[in-house]
């Protein structure tokens, strides 16, 4: 299905953007405590594109850095998840 509009002799796109996760990992990180000790801790990045559901259509990509309790939280890296999941077959 197409996302131009025609109205008279005007064209123009109008798409329903929803965001995708293409890809995510997890990154250590060390960091310093107030005491001077080191921390280590992790983080997950995601990289996200918007994706229009009509059509198909990509635009911008953009990443993000949470900690693992917010990430685990995240509902579009949970469906990448299961979506990986469901491919596999497990």
């Amino acid at each position: 299905m197409s996302c131009t509009r025609h109205f008279l002799n005007f064209h123009w796109e109008h798409h329903s953007w929803r965001p995708h996760v293409t890809l995510a990992e997890n990154v250590p990180s060390q960091e310093t405590s107030m005491w001077g000790r080191p921390v280590n801790r992790e983080f997950v990045r995601c990289q996200k594109q918007d994706v229009c559901e009509v059509c198909g259509k990509t635009r911008r990509s953009e990443g993000c850095l949470c900690d693992t309790a917010h990430a685990e939280q995240c509902a579009i890296r949970l469906a990448w998840i299961d979506a990986s999941k469901q491919a596999t077959g497990s």
